[in-house]
Parts: structure tokens; sequence; C-alpha cells
């Protein structure tokens, strides 16, 4: 199966579980209210056949592993769907037919879920069976196929009956339309959203080619400024004032070809090579390559390093890159303050002295309570979930956010897997 298969496949398992927890809560309601029905002294709606249905939708019409990893699921939607149809059916015929007419929305689960999970087929298909399977339900009570069952000691009027049943037939549908239409407008979103995701993530990545070609020609550069600034040395200047501003323009000459590397090593495309490394001289590397930005920005940058912080097992390249997000995503916190702020960085022994906590604390603007799930973060939540790590954030609107990255040592059993 190929990747973007299996993809379609986890999000097609993902969803049938969803449907199976959506089955079992609805059909357990149902039952709750059965029982509450026969203990007030309504209604009496108890009877074998219908505990029978209400064990088979909640119980046994459930997405198991063991029949999901052998079935092909875009068929096996349509025997969960007839299942559906009819237990729903049989529930609406021993709870009075038309006279429950709030069972019969459970018909429109069933349709939105064929529409926005399968298409148009499994939608019209979801559709025919529930009009077909109310319509029978419905008529052969009426006229006497099947013993009818009644609260209300009313018999309805074949012309009512019909009027009714057309109505829902009509409005089964309708809705049936609406599924197909939104989950279509649905689909059409989320293929843009992916395409615009491609689209940058190709950008990127052309950016990260680029950059590292262009470093390899500004570190040319550098080595022949490096090779004029020696041979003056070497003339010996003329001025003790002369030797200082060479030996200066060497300095900035080190330090640019440095950063120029740390920038091409950053763009090269990461190997997967996991050992084990110092956190803080990682978290030192974001910073000489955030430096040109911080440097001219509003916030300052405050380290309080742990003493004896144990190694980790990790990929510096990855781990330097979720540093490089969480910094940067603090500098554009501040900058939204008139009178910036600061961002602290802390590094000590997690309370179980086998994981490391890395602490990034800003005072920007901060995040609402509702959106500290929002914040994006997923490759980062990615690396260091591969890492055996959490990521935590923590913020209020205008008080600033932290992020409270945990990574097993060398010494935990979790570490040693990964290595």
């Amino acid at each position: 199966m190929t990747t973007p298969d299996r993809q379609l496949h986890d999000e097609l398992i993902k969803k049938y579980r969803w449907a199976g927890r959506i089955r079992l809560v609805s059909f357990l309601l149902l039952f709750a209210f059965l029982i509450m029905m026969k203990f007030i002294g309504g209604y009496s709606y108890l009877n074998p056949a219908l505990l029978a249905v209400v064990f088979v939708e909640a119980i046994l019409n459930q997405p198991y592993a063991f029949i999901i990893d052998k079935v092909d699921l875009r068929r096996f939607q349509y025997f969960q769907m007839c299942t559906d149809v009819i237990a729903i059916s049989w529930v609406l015929y021993y709870m009075g037919g038309l006279e429950a007419p709030v069972i019969s929305l459970a018909y429109y689960a069933v349709i939105l879920w064929a529409g926005v999970v399968a298409g148009f087929a499994a939608a019209l298909f979801a559709v025919l069976a529930c009009v077909f399977s109310l319509s029978a339900i419905v008529l052969s009570e009426h006229f006497g196929l099947l013993p009818r069952v009644t609260f209300t000691n009313y018999a309805m009027p074949t012309a009512q009956v019909v009027t009714i049943l057309a109505g829902n037939v009509a409005f089964l549908f309708a809705f049936g339309y609406f599924s197909v239409r939104s989950s279509t407008i649905i689909r059409d979103l989320q293929q843009k959203r992916q395409e615009e995701s491609l689209r940058y993530t190709h950008r990127l990545s052309a950016a990260g080619y680029l950059m590292n070609r262009t470093a390899h020609d500004i570190q040319g550069c550098l080595a022949g400024i490096r090779g004029s600034v020696q041979i003056l040395l070497g003339m010996r200047p003329k001025s003790e004032e002369e030797k200082k501003y060479l030996v200066s323009i060497e300095d900035f000459e080190k330090r640019g070809a440095e950063l120029i590397h740390r920038l091409a090593t950053f763009s090269e495309k990461p190997k997967n090579e996991f050992a084990p490394a110092d956190v803080q001289t990682v978290i030192e590397d974001a910073l000489a390559l955030t430096y040109p930005l911080a440097r001219y920005s509003k916030m300052s940058i405050d380290k309080a390093f742990g003493q004896d912080i144990p190694l980790v097992i990790a990929d510096r390249a990855q781990l330097q890159e979720v540093f490089v997000a969480v910094i940067l995503h603090a500098l554009d916190s501040v900058a939204e303050k008139p009178k910036g702020g600061e961002l602290s960085i802390h590094t000590k022994r997690s309370d179980n002295t086998q994981s490391v906590d890395i602490i990034f604390s800003d005072t920007g603007i901060g995040i609402k309570p509702a959106e500290v799930k929002q914040v994006g973060f997923t490759a980062a939540h990615d690396i260091v979930a591969s890492h055996h790590g959490t990521i935590k954030v923590e913020g209020r609107e205008g008080g600033g956010t932290t992020f409270i990255i945990t990574l097993p040592s060398c010494a935990s059993p979790k570490a040693q897997v990964s290595s």
C-alpha cells in the first residue's frame, strides 16, 4: 500500500472509530431511556427484540481491529449502513412508528455519515435504504402486515399516514443532497489547504536549497577576505591601530563564516542521526542562528542553565529546529508589545531525574486559553514525540507564553529505545 493510500486508510479507520463511539453512546442512551420509562411508569418500550437490537448496535456493530484489518473498508461501510438502518427501523417500529418521530432523526445521522465519509454513491445508497426501510415499517404496520404498536390508541387515516411518510421521504432526499454538497465543499477546502501547504513546503525546500548553495559561495568570499587579511597582517601593519582594524576584520570574518556554516547546516535535509547530545549546546546553536533577528528586536534573552544536566539521545539538527521555532515564536510575540519583552530559557532535571526539562518563557502578548491547543508547531510536536518527549504550552492573553519541553535522558529506558 502506497503512502497516500495508507494515509487515506488510516484516516478512514479514525472516522470508523469515531462513528463506533457515537453509535455506542447513542444506543446506550436509548437503553437508559428505556429503563427510565419503565421505572417511572410511562410507556413501556422494553421487549426482548428491542433489547437485542440495542445490543447488536452498541456492542456487535463496532469497528473492531480484527474486523477492519481484514475487510475492504469501502465495502464494509455499506454493511454497517445497512445494519444501522435496519436497527433504527426496528427501534422506530417498537416505539410506535410515526408516533415516535424523534427516532427517525437517526436516519439523518446515517446519511450524513455516508456523505461526509464516502461521497455521492454511499449517500444515495443510505437515502434509498432509509426510505425503503421507513416506508416498509410504516406501511406494513398501517396495513396490518406487522402487529400494530401504539401508545396513543389513535389510528391514523391512510391519507395522513401517506402525507407524513411522503414528507419524511422528501426530507431524507433533501438531506442526502445537503450531505453530499456540504461534504464536497469541505473536501474542496481541504484539498486547497493541502495544495497550499504542499506549495509552501516546496518553496521552503527551494529556499533551503538556495540557502545551502549560496552559503558555499559566501563562504568562498569570506575565505578570500580572510586570506587578504592574513597577508596584510603578515606584512606588518604600520601602526597598532591598523593592526587592530585588521584583527577586527578577521574576527568578523570568523563569526560570519561560522554563522553561514550554521545556516547551511540548518537548511540541509535532516539525516535522523540520534546520538548523545547536550541540550544546552543545542540551545546555544539555536540562539546563534536567530541572533541576527534577536539583535535588532525588542526582546532580551536571559539564560539560566542548570548544573549537571544529563545528556539526551537526540538528533541535534531536529532538536535545534524545535528550539529555533520556539525562539521565533517568542520574537513575534514580543514584537507585538510596544515596550518589547524578555525570553527566559531554563534547563533543569525533571522531577523523576531521568528526564530533562527545557523551559522557554516569554513576556509577549501571550495567547488565549482556548487557543493553547491551536498553537501550530505541528513539526515541533512530531519531532519531540519521535524523541519520546513532550511539549506543554502554557499561556494567557497578555501574560506571555511558556513552552515546557521534556526529553528523556540517556539513562532513561525510553531514550535507550530511541537510540
